[in-house]
């Protein structure tokens, strides 16, 4: 069957020569030739066929012919792959509460005044688009830092504090701006040193930061003051501050908010209240053992320049640089998620 194939074009013309033949003993015949053509037109149409017949025979196809290859029509090309298309980024889904929420969010700390949970939580947020920063990350407390560990000793200051910014709050605030980034959140991460060479004073070095920040960048509606807090046993041992989640060990956040019951000017203390439940709420959604008591204090904290301002304690000295890392980028993802969601939701309106 091979020889067949490959010989198809010479059958081809062997049988158009026998049907030649036919044709020509025919026409010799009526011509009366006596010769060759004589011979031929002696054969009947029969016998002219057996001898093509022949000639088409298997047999009859030379070595030559039954290698040579039919060229066969070229396979038209497949059609061009289908464009394959970017996946869209996540798209934030507008961001909404429920009293159930606000009532999971015990309030601590030492301010005295009352507030109702539910309202300020449910109560909305304006945050405009805007492609200008629109966090600010500070640290009133600079040097403060973990308990050293095996690959992340530094040199001490003081006790638990240090000026080496791979170890100092620097270094969570800006993990924490790294994973705003990330999300698309436009951040200044003021990286000044606030409380050396003296501790005393902190708050008002800060808060000229801050305000050299905002006239900078006016832009801006969140301001956090990143710090660690400490706690102590009896015994003045330091203790942590410390959950796990998905295996591993990581600093648990507290939230604080300032009032104007010290004295301080802060008739909108509410605000960030609100801001802050908000926060919470969403931190609770995914990791609800990462956050303490939300803490509501007496003292300001500089907390009046916006609507959205926080203090943000990260851990305890007890804790390691290691477990405070990832505290930081579960709180960079709540923040992405209430900003993005409630420009989502504004937008919707």
């Amino acid at each position: 069957m091979m020889r067949w194939k490959n010989g198809t074009n010479f059958q081809l013309k062997f049988l158009v020569m026998g049907l030649w033949l036919v044709l020509m003993a025919l026409g010799l015949r009526l011509l009366g030739f006596t010769t060759a053509g004589t011979m031929l037109a002696r054969l009947d149409a029969g016998q002219v066929l057996a001898i093509a017949g022949e000639c088409l025979s298997a047999q009859s196809v030379t070595a030559a012919t039954a290698s040579e290859k039919v060229e066969l029509p070229e396979k038209p090309p497949d059609d061009p792959p289908a464009a394959v298309q970017e996946e869209p980024e996540p798209a934030f889904v507008p961001v909404t509460f429920t009293g159930q929420e606000a009532e999971a969010i015990a309030i601590g700390g030492s301010a005295k005044s009352t507030v109702d949970k539910t309202s300020l939580l449910l109560s909305p947020l304006n945050m405009t688009a805007d492609t200008e920063p629109q966090v600010l990350i500070v640290h009133t407390h600079t040097s403060e830092a973990y308990t050293p560990e095996a690959g992340w000793e530094y040199e001490s200051t003081e006790k638990f504090r240090t000026l080496d910014p791979e170890y100092n709050m620097i270094r969570v605030g800006e993990t924490l701006a790294e994973e705003l980034r990330s999300l698309g959140i436009t951040v200044i991460h003021d990286t000044t040193v606030n409380d050396s060479p003296q501790y005393q004073g902190a708050y008002e070095r800060s808060y000229d930061r801050i305000a050299a920040q905002l006239a900078a960048h006016p832009s801006i509606r969140i301001v956090l003051d990143i710090h660690r807090d400490a706690a102590e046993d009896p015994e003045g041992n330091a203790l942590p501050r410390r959950t796990v989640i998905d295996g591993e060990s990581c600093a648990q956040l507290m939230l604080v908010v300032g009032t104007d019951e010290g004295g301080l000017e802060h008739p909108d203390w509410r605000e960030n209240l609100s801001f802050a439940l908000k926060l919470q709420a969403l931190l609770n959604r995914n990791q609800p053992t990462l956050c303490r008591d939300l803490s509501l204090r007496r003292e300001r904290f500089n907390q009046h320049f916006t609507p959205c301002s926080l203090l943000v304690e990260v851990g305890a000295a007890g804790n390691t640089m290691a477990e405070a890392l990832p505290a930081a980028k579960y709180l960079a993802r709540a923040l992405a998620a209430l900003i993005r969601g409630t420009q989502s939701l504004q937008q919707a309106a």
